[in-house]
């Protein structure tokens, strides 16, 4: 307490000697003295209201005040933390007897005019606005530009910049009073990148496997695919997930004793880690309590945990409640109503190293759903999704119903599959539960406007293919935006040209549920192409084909052997009407073919989504048959004319398409596509042989917009079009059997509705024979490259591909090299 007095005694001296020295010559004040304030003013702060400053300062005119004063001593303390004042003096301007007068004589600190960044990218100015605190009008303060540092230096080193320098200036702003401009330049440098990591302690758990568990923070190496740099926020998140690697492995109480990260060069910074490993944990006894509903037998083959397995919590969690399979015992639960289950796994004991897990049941009674509503579906009628909810009043709750429902709601095509959702509301008091499933509306119309490659010429096409049509609306106008929508018919025209070579004109209608009730669908489509070596008509020299067609076909849903499976079935003509055409078979260049055929089509497809799924699969099985006219005829099919032999088309053709589909890394944006094709053109009748049409064209992009003769045209990328072909270059008349396989590594950069990108690598081979006793399906045409896909709901799949195929075609003796392919408005 003496020193406190002393040093008190010491700061009223000091401010006596400074209010004296601040105090103009000739006006004395005698210390001790009480004066009475008779006037304050306030000089130098031009941009505040001196009626505030004085208000602030605490003294009031007729208040007494004495010299050296605690009172005046409280107001500069009180003026000093407002923080906009560089320097504050307290005068006495004038003494009448008794009574003084004051001034406050202030020096006001600069505002922010604005600010500007050098040595940065718009995008980093975007986000470093949003992370700093500048205004204008901000006062400027030392602790201001310090925090503004520290705020930008954090935000470089978070992104990996450890060696970012960052110098704020100010300079006045002649254009404003009192304010200055803000220069923030930074030097960013190079991203430091991890050269070494060293680990400590690791005495039962091998490095090299930790390491990969840290799966942003990784050491430089030979995987350019891989990055090394060091993000500080990265590296927070890796150091839990090598913990959890010990635990899988039964080290439960394994953790790190202390890190270090230190700088080795400007390019390099070296991590080491102490770990603590702990002892190695065993499953012992697992005990169920509370299940009535399921034995403890078929609890445990759900649980997939035997005694003496190594003791992994996370897949104990996964196992009892999580599971992304949903095989778990708590969705055992949920699938059958008891929505208000908790299953609950509880360490018992521990032993030395064996740990006994017992898990808590509480059953609860089996929730019914209540009621079903839908919101966010502004073009689509309510009864579009409805009929496709597998959820129903009255049901029992069960959540692979709803997700089966959330997958349905996906393959439509209506909704962004990035924003469904379903939002149950339980009431543990009714039993109940209500349900609400939330859509947001993507567009479906996609519109052709484009130029491509096909048939070795440039074709133009103008196309609509509307998703979500509603015929019952077309003569309602209100309901024309730009066509009625809402009740998921599907109807598409589509028109190409090239000229006086090739035209092209298709109508197709599908009604999905016909008749409403069931998903039995209708699909109606009649097509006419035209193409001619482009002479005029009434020229001699004109070849011509025309090819004219009509399609009617049945869908329907099946439940055996799951109700993943569709089946599709249709009747088709076809009419071939050649005019000195050559086909270059048999030389049948004039005469009419028809082709009545019967397709069946079984599909099963459990795939997530349509446009980019990450998982599940897709397999089609496609027979195309026609009657056998000619085992039902009575002609001489080896010595009558070709176009008697071919008036009447007859084969049998089957196909096989696989496609299967796996996330990577748990990640919904990498993706594994392994794709496999077979196609077979068999004929009833040796005598008539396979028909000139209807074969299959391998090789190149693989469009089927510039349709001819009937064909199939399946894409290899890497090589020519239509280049693995029998004949090709000369004279390629189709082959009757190939085989096609495909490996993809898909990544998507953006799931935006309106445009969604994704890349991708692959290696893929075919082969294509024109006769089946020369086939051999494993001596391939290969290649492997890579490309990129958009797709935007008004114009489809758009897509470059570059693939190198690294054999030669037909008889060459050169690989087929480097080939590039444009993929314009393929539909799925």
């Amino acid at each position: 307490m003496r020193n406190f007095k002393y040093v008190y005694i010491l700061l009223l001296f000091v401010f006596t000697i400074s209010l004296k020295a601040q105090t103009p010559s000739g006006i004395d004040v005698v210390p001790g003295v009480e004066y009475t304030i008779g006037g304050i003013q306030v000089t130098g702060a031009e941009n505040l209201d001196k009626n505030v400053v004085i208000m602030l300062s605490g003294l009031t005119v007729g208040e007494k005040i004495a010299f050296p004063s605690d009172k005046a001593q409280k107001a500069l303390n009180t003026l000093w933390k407002q923080g906009m004042f560089q320097d504050i003096k307290i005068f006495v301007t004038e003494k009448q007897g008794a009574t003084v007068f004051l001034e406050f004589q202030l020096e006001e600190l600069p505002k922010l005019s604005r600010f500007y960044f050098t040595g940065t990218s718009k995008s980093q100015q975007d986000d470093l606005r949003e992370q700093l605190s500048l205004k204008r009008g901000k006062i400027v303060t030392e602790n201001l530009v310090k925090t503004s540092e520290y705020r930008i230096k954090k935000y470089y080193k978070e992104k990996g910049f450890l060696n970012a320098t960052v110098k704020i200036s100010t300079e006045i702003d002649t254009l404003m009073n009192n304010a200055v401009l803000m220069g923030i330049r930074v030097k960013q440098g190079k991203k430091v990148k991890v050269g070494e990591i060293t680990l400590h302690g690791n005495d039962n758990m091998d490095a090299a496997k930790l390491q990969r568990s840290m799966k942003k923070t990784r050491k430089k190496n030979w995987n350019v695919f891989k990055s090394a740099k060091f993000l500080e926020v990265e590296y927070k998140a890796d150091k839990l997930k090598l913990i959890n690697k010990y635990n899988e492995q039964g080290y439960r109480n394994a953790r790190i004793l202390r890190d270090t990260v230190y700088q080795t060069s400007p390019e390099y910074v070296h991590i080491e880690l102490w770990i603590e490993e702990g002892r190695q944990f065993y499953f012992r006894d697992i005990e169920f309590l509370g299940n009535s509903k399921y034995s403890t037998e078929t609890l445990r083959r759900f649980l997939q945990i035997q005694t003496g397995d190594i003791y992994n919590s996370s897949y104990l969690s996964e196992r009892v409640m999580g599971s992304p399979a949903g095989d778990d015992i708590h969705s055992l639960y949920l699938d059958n109503g008891y929505l208000f289950s908790n299953v609950m796994p509880v360490e018992k004991s521990i032993d030395g190293d064996s740990i006994d897990i017992e898990i808590r049941i509480t059953e609860g009674r089996q929730a019914t759903v209540n009621k079903i509503t839908v919101s966010g579906n502004d073009r689509t009628n309510d009864h579009v999704i409805y009929r496709e909810l597998r959820t129903r009043p009255g049901d029992l709750f069960s959540r692979s119903d709803i997700q089966r429902t959330m997958r349905e709601l996906s393959q439509l095509g209506y909704f962004d599959p990035q924003q469904l959702d379903v939002r149950p509301t339980p009431n543990a008091e009714t039993g109940t539960v209500d349900i609400e499933y939330v859509v947001a509306e993507q567009s479906t119309s996609q519109l052709e406007l484009q130029g491509g490659w096909g048939g070795g010429r440039l074709v133009g096409t103008l196309g609509l293919n509307f998703n979500n049509f509603s015929a019952k609306n077309i003569l309602d106008l209100d309901s024309w935006t730009p066509l009625p929508a809402g009740d998921g018919q599907t109807i598409s025209l589509r028109a190409q040209s090239n000229g006086a070579f090739f035209q092209s004109y298709n109508f197709s209608f599908t009604e999905p549920w016909l008749g409403g009730r069931k998903p039995n669908s209708l699909t109606v489509s009649v097509y006419h192409n035209i193409q001619s070596n482009g002479v005029d008509k009434g020229n001699p020299n004109r070849q011509q084909l025309n090819i004219t067609g009509i399609n009617v076909g049945l869908g329907k849903r099946v439940k055996w052997p799951d109700d993943y499976f569709s089946l599709y079935q249709a009747i088709e003509f076809r009419k071939f009407d050649m005019r000195n055409y050559n086909t270059g078979f048999l030389n049948y260049n004039n005469g009419i073919s028809n082709n009545i055929n019967y397709k069946f089509v079984l599909t099963r497809n459990n795939t997530d989504q349509p446009i980019f799924p990450t998982r599940g699969a897709n397999i089609t099985f496609t027979a195309e048959l026609t009657p056998p006219f000619s085992l039902i005829q009575d002609k001489d099919y080896e010595n009558i004319l070709p176009a008697d032999k071919y008036r009447l088309l007859e084969y049998h053709k089957w196909k096989l398409n696989m496609d299967w589909f796996a996330s990577i890394a748990n990640s919904e944006n990498f993706v594994f596509r392994a794709h496999g094709e077979f196609g077979f053109l068999g004929d009833y009748n040796d005598a008539i042989g396979i028909p000139p049409f209807e074969r299959f064209f391998l090789g190149g992009d693989g469009l089927q917009n510039f349709a001819l003769d009937g064909r199939d045209i399946i894409g290899l990328r890497g090589y020519p079009n239509t280049s693995i072909t029998p004949g090709y270059p000369l004279n390629p008349t189709g082959g009757t059997v190939y085989n096609k396989f495909s490996l993809e590594l898909r990544y998507q950069i953006t799931s935006n509705p309106s445009a969604r990108i994704f890349i991708l690598g692959f290696f893929e081979g075919g082969t294509n024979q024109d006769d089946i006793t020369k086939y051999e399906p494993f001596t391939l045409k290969r290649s492997a490259g890579g490309g990129v896909r958009v797709f935007m709901p008004m114009f489809g799949l758009l897509g470059f591909d570059v693939g190198y195929g690294f054999d030669p075609v037909n008889n060459g003796i050169y690989p087929s090299g480097w080939q590039t392919h444009f993929i314009i408005g393929q539909q799925f």
